[in-house]
């Protein structure tokens, strides 16, 4: 059972039930013993002699209805010896059953090679001497008929205690008084933690995402523990995509306030109809180009996040090299330079258009801020097991606190804001999105001495 962690339920339950049968078997044991400890100290003060020497007076005196009265004044008084009186045909003279025991002794008696039939009883001992309790006694009637006397004491069979109707139902109470605490405690166990998480899974359900199982419930070592921590972990990952869909919601709403106003301004000033009527048509239809790639850009990155599993084979630096040489048109008119070696066939399993529009979003992001007369540095490394495409620019870089949230939709960290044409904040969150349906990474970091280095991570094809 390694596949069970130290702590598991099935230990607990397990330990639990056999942890109740032990009690159960141990008091049931000291019981048992106990009763028939007491039953065996009453049979200390009778001798069989005695015993056998008082019936055979009685059964030559009174007869065989003396002999009945005196049986059962016997069981009735002695609870720890049985008395059997049997005739000629073996059949009690109460019309009682013969122990199975008591009935191989009697077999195994009268078939003895050194017994003849005439002689197969002892009589009773006269000086009363004690005799053993397995002996058969013989017992004469006045009509000179013979019985045999036959003695069960209880020390033959402790356990024949249980056959005992009060102590068979005090054991099964007993069992029950035992079994209910360990149960109630073992499903208290579980149900209480299963009560808080359904509590919490109601919270969350009804729109607090701030809903969390308890602390003491996250820290268990179980298989509920786990399915609190997998709650919690549920809970934090739905709470961030809601927080980021109302961010991205309230960014939209931002992003597009500010063309819609200028287109406003812009027909209200056309509406004039003077000589600065074709400038301000020029810029309302500026703001519609803005406005629709905005939009696009927006389409685009939803596009790209619900991107299904890529398929197609691709040649990662071939990919590179086609980005590369049509952003070489766009350098080329602000004198910058983008160095790029086309290295060996790099295969992935990978989306053409997705990743083609990942890449050509960082190489524009370091278009957009790299200075002219400057190196735009593209480099794809490759080890056994990924490909790792960096881009890095001779830019103004990001400040340290800003790197980490640099891919998040409309973000735009303080050096950007202030460019001119640089854009909403969406080419890099679109790459992430694209990098990370391939299954791969991305990430940003400053360089020495100025500048910014883009890298993504992507999966080779395996051999």
């Amino acid at each position: 059972m390694a596949w069970l962690p130290p702590r598991s339920l099935f230990w607990r339950a397990f330990l639990t039930f056999w942890g109740a049968m032990a009690v159960i078997l141990v008091c049931g044991m000291m019981l048992t013993a106990a009763v028939a400890w007491y039953r065996f100290n009453s049979l200390d003060g009778l001798n069989p002699g005695n015993l056998t020497r008082d019936a055979a007076q009685i059964a030559r005196t009174q007869g065989k209805d003396g002999l009945e009265r005196w049986v059962r004044i016997m069981d009735n008084r002695y609870s720890a010896l049985k008395i059997y009186v049997m005739d000629t045909q073996d059949a009690d003279i109460l019309g009682r059953r013969l122990p199975t025991r008591m009935h191989d002794w009697l077999s195994a008696y009268r078939a003895a090679p050194d017994r003849s039939p005439q002689a197969e009883y002892l009589p009773a001992d006269p000086a009363g001497e004690r005799v053993s309790w397995w002996e058969p006694q013989l017992l004469r009637l006045p009509d000179g008929s013979e019985l045999l006397m036959l003695f069960l004491p209880f020390d033959s069979s402790r356990w024949e205690v249980l056959a005992l109707s009060p102590v068979a139902l005090a054991l099964l109470l007993f069992a029950l008084a035992v079994t209910a605490p360990f149960c109630w405690a073992l499903i208290r166990h579980i149900t209480a933690p299963l009560a808080q998480l359904r509590h919490a899974t109601h919270a969350l359900a009804a729109g607090h995402l701030d809903a969390r199982t308890p602390a003491r419930l996250a820290r268990r070592k179980d298989e509920l523990g786990l399915l609190a921590r997998d709650f919690d972990a549920m809970a934090d990952r739905l709470k961030a995509l809601v927080d980021t869909r109302e961010q991205l919601l309230r960014n939209i709403a931002h992003e597009l306030r500010s063309p819609l106003a200028r287109l406003r301004l812009a027909a209200e000033l056309a509406r004039r109809n003077d000589e600065r009527r074709d400038l301000q048509l020029d810029r309302i239809e500026r703001e519609c180009e803005r406005l629709d790639t905005l939009v696009g850009n927006t389409l685009r990155l939803a596009r790209v996040g619900a991107l299904p599993v890529p398929t197609e084979t691709l040649d990662l630096a071939e990919v590179v090299s086609a980005v590369v040489e049509d952003a070489r048109y766009e350098a080329g008119d602000r004198q910058i330079r983008i160095a790029w070696d086309a290295p060996p066939p790099v295969a992935i399993v990978g989306d053409r258009c997705s990743l083609a529009s990942a890449i050509e979003n960082v190489l524009r992001n370091a278009l957009r801020f790299a200075p002219a007369q400057s190196v735009i540095r593209v480099r794809l490394l490759v080890n056994a097991s990924e490909a790792s495409l960096e881009i890095e620019d001779r830019g103004p870089g990001v400040a340290t606190e800003d790197l980490a949230s640099l891919f998040e939709p409309f973000y735009r960290a303080a050096s950007g804001a202030a460019t001119p044409g640089s854009g909403a904040g969406l080419g890099l969150s679109i790459a992430q999105a694209a990098v990370a349906a391939h299954k791969g990474a991305i990430s940003a970091r400053n360089v020495s001495p100025r500048g910014l280095s883009v890298r993504m991570e992507l999966p080779r094809l395996s051999a």
